[in-house]
């Protein structure tokens, strides 16, 4: 049987990499080499390498060549700002509208994670079957974790925030879950944004810049690396287990998106049935027990300079009604739950909703403990069953 013959009665196999795609299929009559090369030339076809447009951006000729044609390209329907074309030699330059390119950015890189995670040929996690599960919800809810920020020149002496750090604070995290843990047939974990510290040492709003101790892609891969492990952690105790993932938020933004959208891609292979939810609206919320929980920042990633305070004010009671008013949700109890302030604070005094605010999961940087005074430093565990809960806070 010839090598194409081999590729064509063997098809490569979702997740399975080139490598072991060709490894599989030699044998002593087409060597590793052989199947390789055939395998590309299979894969070439003619593909479009140069355009030419006219002044509206429309393609009026194209040039195509044969190569590989299964490479990532930028999405279409790209919104065109103008033209650039060089009188001397033809070359032409479409330039794209802020809005349109992010958009075909973020889109690509979703496709980009998604490649990444077939590649990587993970192995689904059987969770432990716990079959005396109670109608009962354990809720764990943190925010700020600020991944990537350095701490110097604090008010406070804080301490160190890095990567033993944080796998410590997971550590912890998953110790008081597991002691809280009873017969619970629902986890959820509500990350109340700024999950990530930066982009390139600024806020990606772009604007002060930061003290840093990771680079954008050691924050990415320890961002993404803990949202997978707390939820392999929490996958052991056999309860159904839900994330909502805030990531309107002023510090992260759409990077906070990103890595959560790895975490989440790779939680579709690791813990199938797992529920993610990345909430990429300014306000967001969930149901769950008679309970209407509205998930929020305090800042969003683009244009709430002040956003919501630790203390309600009119404007915050005004947006918050709105909200409520919009969705519904009169008929629950309903909780708004916030970050950002760095410091915990319940307001449990208003006639239509709880006024919730969190402490960071990271210590204080210098702006915080500046600006806000010392922040604590901590998690809270909720636990909920026939609509009454019960907070424990966990300071670190």
């Amino acid at each position: 049987m010839t090598a194409a013959e081999l590729i064509k009665n063997n098809p490569q196999k979702e997740g399975e990499s080139n490598k072991d795609y060709f490894l599989r299929l030699s044998n002593p009559e087409n060597a590793y080499e052989t199947i390789k090369k055939r395998y590309y030339e299979i894969k070439r076809k003619f593909v479009t390498t140069q355009k030419k447009y006219n002044h509206k951006g429309e393609i009026i000729s194209s040039t195509e060549k044969l190569q590989q044609s299964d490479f990532l390209s930028p999405p279409e329907n790209l919104e065109l700002s103008r033209l650039s074309t060089n009188e001397t030699t033809g070359q032409q330059w479409k330039i794209y509208t802020k809005e349109s390119r992010n958009k075909a950015l973020f889109e690509l890189n979703k496709e980009v994670i998604r490649e990444s995670v077939k590649g990587l040929q993970l192995t689904p996690l059987t969770p432990k079957i716990n079959h005396k599960t109670e109608n009962k919800t354990l809720i764990l809810t943190f925010t700020d974790a600020h991944i990537g920020m350095k701490i110097e020149n604090d008010l406070y002496n804080s301490g160190k925030w890095d990567k033993k750090q944080l796998k410590k604070t997971l550590e912890r995290i998953t110790e008081e879950i597991y002691k809280k843990y009873d017969s619970h047939n629902l986890i959820v974990v509500e990350d109340l944004g700024d999950l990530v510290d930066h982009w390139s040492n600024k806020t990606t709003r772009g604007g002060h810049s930061l003290p840093t101790n990771l680079s954008n892609i050691e924050t990415f891969k320890t961002a993404a690396n803990f949202k997978v492990q707390l939820a392999v952690n929490l996958a052991q105790l056999g309860a159904k287990v839900a994330f909502y993932n805030v990531v309107n938020d002023n510090h992260g933004g759409d990077f906070c998106h990103i890595a959560n959208l790895h975490a989440k891609e790779v939680l579709k292979y690791l813990i199938p049935d797992l529920k993610y939810i990345i909430l990429d609206q300014f306000i967001g919320h969930y149901i769950n027990e008679g309970i209407a929980t509205i998930l929020c920042h305090g800042k969003d990633k683009e244009f709430l300079k002040y956003g919501f305070g630790i203390k309600l004010d009119d404007k915050a009671k005004s947006h918050i009604n709105a909200y409520i008013d919009r969705h519904n949700l009169h008929r629950y109890k309903i909780r708004f739950k916030k970050g950002d302030s760095h410091q915990q604070l319940f307001d449990l005094t208003q006639s239509k909703f709880d006024y919730l605010n969190y402490m960071a999961l990271s210590p204080s940087s210098e702006w915080v403990s500046t600006n806000f005074a010392k922040g604590r430093r901590g998690f809270t565990i909720e636990e909920v069953k026939n609509n009454i809960s019960n907070f424990t806070t966990f300071e670190l």
